[in-house]
């Protein structure tokens, strides 16, 4: 098999599982050879739970006369989702192409590039749908914050931090876990993003904070993990600030916060049973922000 780069772009399409030699694939993980918009063939490691989510819903879709596609999309810090997307004759063509240019030479020739940009733009448009479909309804069944809550938690503080009601509850309590980014509205500005949060409670919830503050804290993470380690972002309220810091955690600690993600982008609803390992990972994140 010809050698595919291991550097892992924003956006890729999934390809299929391989393995690289006489390889053995860590534990709880599976290599995928996948390609970027740019036509960039690579591999990179995935979980093996999100693997055999992928694969039942894969087999799924089989039944179906229509042609798709699984596109993993980055959420923002370091997550990636997978999205099926519907395409048409002449992308499960280009698809198909894909894979012999990959198996032969691995470089991708120019006339397939086109498809997969449109399979990835695809996905984008099919993750935001589902997380904003998912926003809308559960916005419906939520009750407005009391207003003793809008006096408690003031809108701005220092370095122009927003800090919005949260969605699912009036309160909540710092730290919070960042979980990931959801889509934009149209009244935000681009120097403003919103994100999914855990608070110490165990509840989902919403704030805005500026995308610059969030950028740098991603790239502390992406440098924690080209160490080979893992880690979250959690977002701190100090006495005259908000701050984003990296917080390092176990490998079965990250995935119990993906259980939580999972269940949020499936349901929608921001009230969850919490799992031993998250409740352990609320406790040790506390006794970290409180030392």
């Amino acid at each position: 098999m010809p050698l595919f780069r291991h550097n892992q772009p924003n956006h890729s399409i999934l390809l299929m599982p391989v393995r690289l030699k006489s390889e053995r694939w860590p534990k709880n993980k599976v290599r995928i050879l996948s390609c970027d918009t740019e036509g960039n063939l690579f591999t990179q490691l995935i979980g093996r739970s999100v693997y055999q989510r992928i694969k039942a819903e894969a087999q799924r879709r089989e039944l179906s006369p229509n042609n798709f596609a699984t596109v993993y999309w980055d959420t923002g810090m370091n997550r990636n989702v997978p999205v099926f997307v519907e395409i048409g004759d002449k992308e499960n063509w280009a698809l198909e192409r894909l894979l012999e240019h990959a198996f032969r030479s691995a470089i991708v020739p120019d006339v397939l590039i086109r498809p997969v940009r449109e399979i990835i733009r695809l996905g984008e448009t099919k993750y935001q749908e589902v997380v904003t479909k998912k926003m809308k309804r559960t916005r419906k069944t939520t009750s407005l914050p009391s207003s003793k809550v809008l006096g408690r938690l003031p809108y701005y503080r220092t370095k122009d931090i927003e800090v919005s009601i949260p969605i699912y509850k009036t309160e909540y309590t710092f730290p919070l876990i960042l979980l990931g980014r959801l889509p934009q509205e149209s009244s935000m500005t681009p120097s403003q993003q919103r994100l999914l949060v855990l608070d110490s409670d165990g509840d989902l919830a919403e704030i805005t904070l500026p995308s610059e503050q969030v950028n740098e804290a991603e790239i502390k993470l992406s440098d924690l993990r080209r160490k080979g380690k893992e880690g979250s972002l959690v977002c701190l309220w100090e006495p005259e600030d908000i701050s984003v810091d990296v917080v390092e955690m176990s490998e079965l600690q990250v995935q119990a916060l993906e259980t939580v993600t999972h269940y949020f982008e499936e349901t929608g609803k921001g009230k969850l049973p919490l799992s031993a390992a998250v409740k352990e990972v609320l406790y040790d994140v506390r006794d970290r922000a409180s030392s």
